[in-house]
């Protein structure tokens, strides 16, 4: 009889933590609320400096994904500062100084808190080349440093690899893929093709970030089973050319695309180094730039876009019939004030919905 309860008891065990394990995967994977705001503002590191930085928002949390170069550390806090963002989690696509180089200054500042750190595993950075290794070496050293400071401050880390999911209030992050990328040549592009490449879905759209990844690493991922559909998608390596090839563009079939622009266009939309992904991405969809637009935000909510920056947007009235009711909405014009905003069947379509949902809306695409 002792036997048979201890089998039971062990049963009972098996089966609590079966449970436990199926709640647990249930809580990690559920779909998110389309009518829960989705908030993505890409930000204007300001007239000097360089790197990738946006403000993930949904159900009251915040996650800042990149943190630009430590020369934008005064542009960034006082960014962050102004628009109430004291509270939030950090994430760092790979381990660029462009995209690192504030994560140690904001978890220093008292005036921060910073609730988590989601990064890559940093043991895939192993110096091979001989004219980078030092250099790669040091980025190495950079990640462990973030690490040590994370621990010291009792901050949690959470490392990320291909299929993890987690939430930032109520919008999913998936990681599509890890740094799974390999080369025997160790080079700066080693570390760009080694981004964490994330999904976040919420307010009924999908967008979706790839770090600094270049075409060889994308025609890879193209011979993947993976679905790369995004409504937003911030163009990688900051809209350069080494990167966003078209047949990639395509697979993500965005309405919306930005990029952080370098810092030697104030007055244009994108230098040399971003024109012809620029270019081929206004076949698609809507481009906006940081330097051009200054700080960009889309807010997303039951599928619908829309989208508010601070400079060289000119909106058009545009009037729409839907199910037998005019309705009015407003566009953006993209690129720049030389050329006319791109109308795509998608677009109208789009706006036509939010027209049906919502009535008049500012800048609305989907």
């Amino acid at each position: 009889m002792r036997a048979f309860r201890k089998g039971i008891f062990c049963i009972m065990a098996v089966l609590l933590a079966m449970g436990a394990q199926l709640r647990t995967y249930a809580a990690q994977t559920r779909e998110p609320d389309p009518s829960v705001p989705l908030k993505i503002t890409a930000i204007d590191f300001g007239e000097e400096g360089w790197g990738d930085g946006t403000m993930i928002e949904s159900n009251g949390e915040c996650m800042l994904m990149d943190t630009f170069m430590p020369d934008c550390e005064d542009a960034l806090k006082e960014f962050l500062l102004d628009n109430g963002y004291t509270e939030f989690s950090l994430y760092l696509s790979h381990y660029h100084a462009d995209h690192f180089g504030n994560m140690r200054h904001l978890m220093r500042d008292d005036r921060f808190k910073i609730k988590a750190v989601y990064l890559c595993d940093i043991e895939h950075v192993t110096p091979t080349d001989n004219d980078y290794a030092s250099l790669l070496g040091w980025f190495r050293d950079m990640g462990y440093a973030i690490r040590d400071l994370a621990k010291e401050k009792n901050i949690p880390v959470i490392n990320l690899d291909t299929g993890d999911v987690f939430y930032i209030g109520d919008a999913k992050v998936e990681i599509l893929l890890g740094p799974c990328f390999e080369s025997d040549d160790h080079n700066r592009s080693y570390l760009n093709n080694n981004s964490l490449m994330a999904r976040v879905t919420g307010g009924g759209i999908r967008y979706l970030t790839c770090g600094d990844i270049e075409k060889p690493w994308e025609r890879e991922i193209l011979k993947m089973d993976l679905d790369l559909s995004a409504d937003i998608f911030k163009m990688s390596h900051h809209g350069g050319e080494t990167s966003s090839s078209p047949e990639f563009l395509q697979a993500i079939n965005p309405s919306f695309a930005f990029f952080n622009s370098t810092d030697d266009s104030p007055n244009r939309f994108a230098s040399g180094w971003a024109a012809e992904p620029a270019s081929d991405m206004m076949e698609i969809a809507n481009v906006h730039s940081t330097r051009y637009n200054g700080t960009i935000r889309y807010t997303c909510r039951d599928g619908v876009i829309t989208v508010k920056a601070e400079r060289n947007v000119d909106p058009q009235i545009l009037t729409y019939q839907a199910d037998g009711e005019i309705g009015i909405c407003m566009e953006f014009q993209q690129f720049n004030d030389q050329q006319e905003p791109v109308k795509t069947v998608k677009m109208q379509k789009a706006a036509e919905q939010a027209i049906r949902l919502h009535g008049m809306l500012p800048a609305v695409y989907r």
